[in-house]
């Protein structure tokens, strides 16, 4: 007897997509089925993280034989339970580098087999996948049926790969502003994050770099002019933070390891605006946290809920039942008010507008504000795609919710 598996995951792939194991049993018979565990990377130390029996299924191939023997399993629901999104504002003196621990957890798989002898389910052949890992990224499902892990992966050897993120490689940012990058790297081969800075001619002013220490797989630089200022100088050589962006009109961040992975370059202050701009981050379909400047008009409001009752407005006043100017009827017991805020983009490039579907659809939206992270809630039901050649010059409005709710007293 013995197991043998058809199909299973790459070594790295997305929670929130298929990460089926199609396997059989060479002693196939009836009363069959199979014992699935989810174990954790460090386990026995920690326990299972989930166990299952599955059943081979009848099913018909594409080329029309009927099989009876293949079983599948996913654990991509159960997985997905054990990763979140992650990101913060770094404080003062940070190292640069953070580990993304949250957003990814890597697994074993363990099948094993069991069958009715004698009216009592017995344990036979067993099978041990390597180890795997998912991290909280979906891709739509056409473009799954493609996707490569090993395009994100920035391992020894692979140069220019892409950083988890919907982002295009050129992007505005402010004075006193967050940026992150996320990636991935399976061997932990990111050495160094590379910065070097250039006047409105294009002039180099300042070139350095920090070390990137982490051993995490997934990890995110924060990058932003906010970000590289307030790191500590500690851990820069060939420019202090003082002075990286002194007097900068743009500044290049790039990843190196064993190769030089894809630039990002950062205008700064480019987009003049009459309005405060509002800058929000969310997180975008690969993972990672994308950040975006809103430099038009801006409005806030206030959404207030009610809910009332009525009373008879007539009292005791003495010897008699009668109401007065202050007497109420219609009572309000409970009130809640929601603030919201309507956000517009200025005109946008092909690359960014394409970003805001991203931004639109992310379940999870911070706006910066004061160097603090603001949790809200995006409002859109649909989003209408534009492009230059339908539309010209593309904007879009964006409605949200600030996520908590305030109270105010009973009536």
């Amino acid at each position: 007897m013995a197991i043998v598996v058809q199909s299973q995951p790459e070594a790295h792939g997305l929670a929130h997509n298929d990460n089926p194991y199609v396997f059989f049993s060479t002693s196939y018979t009836p009363t069959q089925r199979f014992k699935v565990a989810i174990l954790p990377s460090d386990w026995p130390t920690s326990p299972e993280l989930s166990i299952a029996r599955v059943y081979p299924r009848v099913g018909v191939t594409t080329g029309g034989s009927i099989q009876l023997n293949k079983a599948f399993y996913d654990p991509s629901r159960v997985l997905q339970n054990q990763i979140a999104s992650q990101v913060a504002i770094p404080s003062s003196n940070h190292s640069g580098v953070f580990d993304a621990s949250n957003i990814h957890t890597e697994y074993v798989l363990l099948i094993v087999e069991e069958d009715l002898v004698g009216g009592v389910y017995v344990n036979g052949s067993s099978w041990f996948s390597t180890l795997k890992s998912v991290w909280n990224g979906v891709s739509n499902k056409l473009d799954w049926l493609t996707f490569d892990s090993d395009d994100y992966d920035m391992n020894a050897g692979n140069s220019l790969k892409g950083y988890l993120s919907k982002a295009p490689l050129t992007q505005y940012i402010n004075t006193g502003q967050s940026a992150f990058l996320y990636y991935l790297s399976s061997d932990n081969n990111v050495t160094k994050c590379n910065v070097a800075s250039y006047d409105a001619n294009g002039v180099s002013l300042q070139t350095g770099y920090f070390e990137i220490s982490t051993t995490n797989k997934y990890a995110y630089v924060a990058v932003g002019t906010k970000d590289l200022t307030t790191s500590s100088a500690s851990i820069w050589t060939g420019a202090t933070p003082s002075n990286i962006i002194d007097g900068a009109s743009y500044y290049d961040v790039t990843l190196e390891g064993t190769a030089l992975q894809k630039t990002v370059r950062y205008y700064i202050d480019a987009k003049c605006s009459k309005y405060e701009p509002i800058r929000l981050h969310w997180l975008n379909s690969l993972g990672g946290i994308d950040s975006f400047n809103f430099n038009a008009k801006s409005t806030e409001d206030t959404r207030i809920k009610r809910a009332t009752y009525s009373q008879d407005e007539h009292t005791f006043t003495g010897t008699k039942w009668e109401y007065g100017k202050e007497s109420r009827g219609t009572t309000d017991y409970h009130i809640t008010t929601q603030d919201k805020l309507t956000v517009n983009t200025d005109y946008l490039t092909e690359e960014q507008s394409e970003l805001m579907k991203d931004l639109f659809s992310s379940p999870i939206i911070f706006q910066e504000l004061n160097g603090s992270l603001i949790a809200m809630s995006g409002k859109p039901k649909k989003i209408s795609k534009q492009t230059s050649l339908n539309d010209k010059l593309m904007q879009y409005t964006f409605e949200m919710d600030y996520a908590l709710t305030n109270n105010r007293q009973r009536g």
